[in-house]
């Protein structure tokens, strides 16, 4: 069975098609089978970051029923052990497809044989996108060293819990009721952690809000930060991590810091991944650790050892061994 990673972006801008092609590349080169599939319905555009012409079939294709399944939509990139599935801009509409249709897309995703299914979502927090990231329990959220990126994605990752909590309950249940009425009172400015919000469906419905709350510890969500320019970004991964822990009872992991650099505007502007063209630049270098990290996660024979512990020392790590280069 494939391990799918679903990337996000709590808002626009923060690189997240940047990070899921490169990293998608990054893993292939561990010689790893990997294909690279374009959620981004909105804006769909890893074809041309690909280098690739936008005329083949994609998702459009299947979602209006033009083709009956998604492997078939799998084609090559040149890039050793890469594939893609386009998402296809071409047909108007598919960023508001029904539940039923996205659920067929999440089951057609999951009968792909490889070993890495990397997911690029559309930024923001609609309900598809929020429901192809909770596809797994551990999908990436990426962000840069900025409050309004960090607002964004705790708002992203709100979002995500609301809709996890919400469906752990039958529809027209009095936890689904107790859960948009808390919404509503955020809305008049009463703004509950998760916690309360479970502690009142508990008296409600007793054992139900406890058991949910036991169910959101299986939520973990993993932070790359990119565009990092100095030790004092680690602060804005505080920030995150601690709204997530007192408002929304999660726990988050870091797994990966980028460096901004130069090469990436200039691989987007020669339609080609910057982990093909500059393999050696810093960014590429560092995303390469990113994801021999992700691919250990996932490894369960192996045995971490040294592995930083959090944010700050993954922020910590990368610029001692930038000074001692």
């Amino acid at each position: 069975m494939s391990v799918i990673i679903p990337v996000a972006g709590g808002k626009g801008g923060v690189g997240k098609s940047v990070l899921s092609l490169n990293l998608s590349v990054a893993i292939a080169s561990q010689c790893k089978q990997v294909v690279l599939c374009d959620l981004d319905f909105g804006g769909a555009n890893l074809h041309t970051m690909l280098g690739l012409k936008n005329n083949q079939n994609g998702l459009g294709h299947y979602i209006n029923k033009l083709v009956d399944n998604i492997p078939s939509l799998i084609q090559a990139t040149g890039i050793p052990n890469l594939h893609f599935i386009a998402g296809d801009c071409l047909f108007p509409g598919v960023a508001n497809m029904d539940f039923f249709t996205k659920q067929k897309i999440i089951r057609e995703l999951q009968k792909i044989e490889c070993d890495y299914l990397i997911l690029d979502l559309g930024a923001g927090s609609t309900h598809n996108v929020v429901d192809f990231f909770l596809v797994v329990d551990n999908g990436i959220i990426v962000v840069t060293p900025e409050i309004t990126s960090i607002l964004n994605a705790y708002s992203f990752l709100k979002s995500v819990v609301y809709r996890f909590c919400y469906r752990q309950f039958p529809p027209k249940s009095a936890g689904r009721q107790i859960l948009q009425n808390s919404i509503l009172q955020r809305l008049e400015g009463k703004d509950f952690s998760f916690q309360q919000i479970m502690q009142v469906i508990e008296t409600t419905l007793p054992g139900e809000g406890y058991d949910c709350l036991h169910k959101m510890q299986q939520l973990k969500p993993r932070i790359i930060m990119n565009m990092g320019r100095n030790m004092q970004n680690s602060e804005m991964g505080r920030r995150l991590q601690q709204l997530a822990q007192n408002k929304l009872s999660i726990d988050l992991d870091f797994t990966g810091y980028l460096p901004y650099d130069e090469c990436i505007q200039y691989s987007i502007a020669q339609r080609q991944p910057a982990a093909v063209l500059y393999p050696q630049s810093l960014f590429v270098q560092t995303l390469l650790s990113t994801a021999q990290r992700i691919i250990s996660a996932h490894t369960t024979s192996s045995v971490l050892h040294n592995a930083p512990e959090d944010f700050d020392d993954i922020v910590r790590e990368f610029y001692s061994q930038q000074s001692n280069n």
